[in-house]
């Protein structure tokens, strides 16, 4: 059986991808704001991602269902999506460069 768990470069390239259609979308403000919000709920959002996966992915598409749920279980994915979003368009590559991951405090 295939290991469901995310690679550390497929959750990136999830995040990046996220960020560019909400910035596209001008929803990168907005978005930021939701994730510092639920930032603590993270194990909770991955559980609920469990249970309403069989109703929504349907409607989103199983493919972006399987992308946001991979996106909540990998936590570094998940700082990486905020930071860009924060980062005011900030590219991968520039997010990549800085060092090390968001500690939670405010900047």
């Amino acid at each position: 059986m295939a290991s469901t768990a995310p690679s550390q470069g497929e959750a990136r390239l999830h995040a990046d991808r996220l960020a560019d259609e909400l910035g596209r979308r001008g929803l990168a403000a907005p978005a930021a704001i939701v994730l510092d919000a639920h930032r603590p709920f993270l194990p909770l959002l991955r559980q609920g991602a469990i249970f309403v996966g069989p109703m929504l992915a349907p409607m989103i598409g199983a493919r972006r269902f399987e992308a946001l749920r991979r996106l909540l279980e990998e936590p570094a994915a998940y700082d990486r999506l905020a930071t860009r979003l924060a980062g005011n368009g900030a590219s991968g590559d520039e997010i990549a460069a800085q060092a090390g991951p968001r500690t939670g405090g405010r900047r």
